[in-house]
């Protein structure tokens, strides 16, 4: 079963503002998200099974999402394009 995926207004903000070279790579982190969100790296190393994660993508992203698995969704809440 695949979660749902619900993007912050910052986050949409961030997405608007990424170079169109960004977005191929970013659809493929959303698909990972959507099936698999829990591969991402943990925020706090301190608690390796927190919900709130991260996503390298493409050459310079970075997706920061929070999993609620007893909604199946995922909470895309920043995302960083560092080039």
């Amino acid at each position: 079963m695949s979660y749902e995926i619900d993007v912050d207004l910052q986050a949409q903000d961030d997405i608007a503002a990424l170079p169109a070279r960004a977005l191929l790579t970013l659809a493929e982190a959303m698909t990972i998200l959507e099936l698999t969100p829990w591969n991402g790296r943990p925020i706090n190393s301190a608690n390796p099974d927190g919900a709130v994660r991260t996503l390298a993508f493409g050459s310079a992203g970075m997706l920061t999402y929070l999993v609620l698995d007893d909604e199946k969704r995922v909470d895309v809440l920043i995302v960083v394009w560092a080039s």
